[in-house]
């Protein structure tokens, strides 16, 4: 898909080019890198191959980043649109936003494949994360956006419940990455993506049990599959946890290209990550999802992956749950097949917001000619 409006406007003939300002996570995960690189590959579907994409913090430092009012300033001047994610923007504190100079963005914005849910608590009910996006702050972005595009069903209800309007659920973009070609070569690996449990937002006697978890999956995973078995660590701090297993080698990435070959050609992924369950799914790749808070859940719910999922707060027996799921490759690609029309569903609307604001975009600039 491809609008082409936008590429030759400007003062001379074929000149003008589309610039994007995207303000994204930028904090050290792989994930994080793959949805930019699935959202980037959106926009150029959309506005043209030539578009200049400025990815810039979506936290501030230093003065700039986010919607910060140096930011803002700089997207008025600099900026034909204003594209906000995608990524968990409504929690983890990671969005800056100037409330006050964000009512003076001029520029057309829009949020894609964002996502805010709830963690559990120390005795395992659902609570919002402390450094939750303030619902005030939340309906003003939302507000201000042409386009508001949620990834899940969950994010979608929390939304809704603070009064927020014209939100839509459209997935998210690493949903939406090219299938592996039939024949695609399998490189036999068994990738096994974790998460340092000082990290993970789950009551103590769960955070307490995943070194437990991991060596007993580690374990009965090589027992079948021998030393094709990899810890996959997502951010830098998972280095430290991998650590604690020796015997089993592990893999760091930095570089989107090198991850997404690792996912694309993998035998099987059990993944305690989002980010490693959707491009697989994506990819067609046998994966099987870890989830323990309502992101996860609800996202791989919202793909139609539901029953596949592993929930870690009431799975009983974890390692005979993965092990029934790593046999039957047949049960997954036949849940995938049902997902498609769903996940196809998605697209079209996530390319059909687009487009709408990519209409958005031209607008302005018109008006800004006429100025």
């Amino acid at each position: 898909m491809h609008n082409a409006l936008s590429q030759t406007s400007g003062t001379r003939e074929g000149q003008f080019v589309t610039t994007l300002f995207c303000a994204r996570p930028t904090t050290p995960n792989i994930g994080n890198d793959l949805i930019n690189r699935a959202t980037r590959d959106l926009l150029y579907a959309v506005f043209g191959e030539e578009t200049s994409i400025v990815n810039i913090s979506a936290f501030a430092n230093g003065g700039r980043g986010g919607l910060s009012a140096a930011q803002i300033y700089d997207m008025n001047r600099f900026a034909d649109g204003v594209v906000i994610g995608g990524g968990n923007l409504f929690e983890n504190g990671q969005l800056t936003i100037d409330r006050h100079a964000l009512r003076s963005l001029r520029t057309p914005m829009m949020l894609i494949g964002v996502s805010h849910g709830r963690i559990y608590d120390a005795v395992g009910a659902w609570t919002h994360r402390s450094d939750s996006m303030p619902d005030t702050e939340a309906r003003e972005l939302v507000a201000k956006a042409e386009i508001a595009m949620v990834r899940d069903h969950g994010s979608l209800a929390i939304l809704q419940a603070m009064g927020v309007g014209h939100v839509e659920q459209a997935g998210c973009p690493t949903m939406f990455m090219a299938p592996n070609a039939p024949g695609a070569p399998c490189d036999g690996r068994v990738l096994l993506s974790v998460r340092h449990p000082a990290r993970m937002s789950v009551p103590p006697a769960l955070q307490w049990r995943t070194p437990q978890d991991v060596r007993r999956l580690a374990d009965a995973l090589r027992d079948v599959y021998g030393d094709r078995v990899h810890l996959v660590c997502h951010d830098y701090m998972d280095l430290e946890f991998a650590a604690g297993f020796p015997d089993v080698p592990h893999l760091y990435f930095d570089d989107v290209d090198r991850y997404v070959a690792a996912l694309r050609g993998c035998l099987l992924n059990v993944t305690y990550r989002l980010h490693a369950f959707l491009p697989c799914l994506a990819f067609g790749a046998h994966s099987i999802h870890l989830s323990y808070d309502e992101r996860g859940k609800a996202m791989v719910d919202t793909a139609g992956m539901g029953t596949w999922d592993i929930d870690l707060m009431t799975e009983t027996d974890l390692v005979s749950a993965v092990l029934a799921r790593a046999a039957a490759p047949a049960d997954y690609q036949r849940l995938r097949t049902q997902a498609a029309d769903g996940l196809a569903r998605m697209r079209d609307l996530t390319l059909s917001g687009l487009q709408r604001f990519a209409g958005a975009v031209e607008r302005h600039r018109s008006d800004a000619k006429r100025r």
